[in-house]
């Protein structure tokens, strides 16, 4: 009897540890200088890790040819800088709020199994690198994680959708991120999916596009512009201001 017992307790768990929850994790966050050689610019990168520390997937990586002084990412990544669907661009001129996803899926596309995960910060101004972690569930179930401020960062939300949640497939628009806006050089997009964006000024004239999730709109003259975002979910358009 009591063989029988243990047997449907690991098969009950077998189960249980093969849920696959599709969803969308959505990481907000403000970097904050700390002084360094070269503050205010500065290189930033955000990626998922498991539990145990095993890399994932990289959210986010503004460092370009400065990365590998982003010592704790390139530890992660072994030293490959891999950025598969992340949002990536050059070294930041200046500190802001940065919004970054992941969708849950490993670097083959595979959803990963229900657990619990973890957010990885790394930003430097040229001097020691600032790291921190957090943890969430991904599972079936919403979750927000507001951690408080530590150094180098600020204003934290880390939310956790799983598909099911319907807030997060109302309309095309909110699966997706426009960032910095008002923007001096570059504009980025965070999501999944993007086809192809393109800037368009108030009369519907395309200007700039691109198959990136960013765009450099240095040359362009200050003013309001369109932004068309094409994607797999379909298209949706939203005015930027370019200073």
């Amino acid at each position: 009897m009591k063989k029988n017992t243990i047997l449907i307790i690991l098969i009950f768990f077998s189960l249980v540890s093969k849920s696959q929850t599709a969803g969308q994790l959505k990481v907000t966050v403000t970097t904050v200088a700390v002084g360094g050689n070269y503050s205010p610019y500065n290189v930033f990168a955000v990626w998922v890790q498991s539990k145990t520390g095993v890399y994932v997937k990289t959210m986010l990586a503004d460092a370009a040819l400065r990365r590998s002084y982003l010592s704790n990412w390139g530890k992660a990544t072994a030293s490959t800088y891999n950025v598969v669907d992340a949002i990536t661009g050059a070294t930041q001129g200046s500190h802001g709020t940065y919004t970054c996803s992941w969708n849950g899926t490993n670097l083959t596309g595979t959803v990963l199994g229900d657990d619990t995960y973890t957010v990885a910060l790394e930003m430097t101004e040229g001097g020691t690198p600032v790291y921190t972690t957090f943890q969430f569930k991904k599972s079936g179930t919403e979750q927000i994680v507001t951690p408080a401020n530590v150094t180098g960062f600020s204003n934290i939300t880390i939310k956790w959708s799983p598909a099911s949640t319907p807030v997060e497939t109302v309309t095309v628009d909110k699966l997706f991120t426009v960032f910095p806006n008002p923007a001096k050089n570059n504009i980025y997009v965070s999501g999944f999916g993007i086809s192809e964006m393109q800037v368009l000024d108030l009369n519907g004239k395309l200007i700039l596009s691109t198959k990136n999730q960013f765009m450099d709109i240095s040359n362009l003259k200050k003013g309001n512009y369109l932004l068309k975002i094409s994607s797999i979910y379909g298209a949706f358009s939203k005015q930027i201001i370019k200073n």
